[in-house]
């Protein structure tokens, strides 16, 4: 599997975005899905996405809140003024999404989408934090899976084109199997042969964009 970056980054990388969730909640009052929404929103996250040298390590977490708030309007407070928890269930919580974003190579808002975002972290941290980095990403990956199964964008445009999998798979085209593969998360659509993927939009009416969004 391709990660996101390369690892020498990630150490820095998880350390500064649990300080910035930690700094943001507790130091400055911002709510955990207020303040997630402000780091999608503010360009940040889509620094780190996009392999900035700068975000992945250049930024302490402090800075790295105080960006996102600067840009975004929210109300900052003096860095000196608190002292980063690294127990804390919010740093805990930045901590794992860098990890999460690292290791499986897609956009924060992606693992939003797929029902791993910040409100499902910081409720599991009760029972993720003690546990072996290793288990807990195989538990939230197998939460991804089963959320993308249920929330999966090809078999939602499907039914709303009034098709069964059976047809799609004639009137493109391609085989059930592979059909019933993309649907169910075993194979990647955005893996598929271009032509195949334009075929399937043209007759569920959707856009490439609505089924590849979530698709890595």
């Amino acid at each position: 599997m391709m990660h996101a970056y390369n690892k020498y980054y990630l150490d820095d990388m998880m350390s500064a975005m649990g300080a910035m969730f930690d700094y943001a909640v507790n130091a400055c009052g911002h709510g955990m899905e207020m303040f997630h929404s402000r780091f999608l929103a503010s360009g940040v996250a889509g620094q780190i996405e996009m392999r900035n040298p700068r975000y992945l390590s250049g930024l302490s977490g402090i800075e790295m809140a105080q960006e996102v708030l600067g840009k975004t309007g929210g109300v900052m407070s003096e860095p000196n003024d608190y002292v980063i928890d690294q127990g804390s269930a919010e740093y805990w919580t930045g901590w794992m999404l860098a990890y999460l974003q690292w290791y499986l190579n897609v956009s924060f808002s992606v693992l939003q989408q797929r029902g791993m975002g910040i409100s499902e972290l910081y409720s599991n941290y009760g029972t993720l934090h003690e546990a072996d980095l290793s288990k807990a990403l195989e538990i939230v990956r197998d939460r991804l899976v089963e959320s993308y199964k249920k929330n999966n964008p090809l078999r939602a445009a499907r039914k709303n084109a009034g098709l069964t999998q059976e047809e799609l798979a004639s009137l493109t085209g391609s085989s059930l199997s592979a059909i019933r593969a993309y649907e169910q998360g075993q194979l990647s659509i955005s893996n598929a042969a271009a032509e195949s993927v334009l075929k399937i939009c043209q007759e569920i009416g959707c856009s490439l964009s609505s089924i590849l969004s979530v698709a890595n």
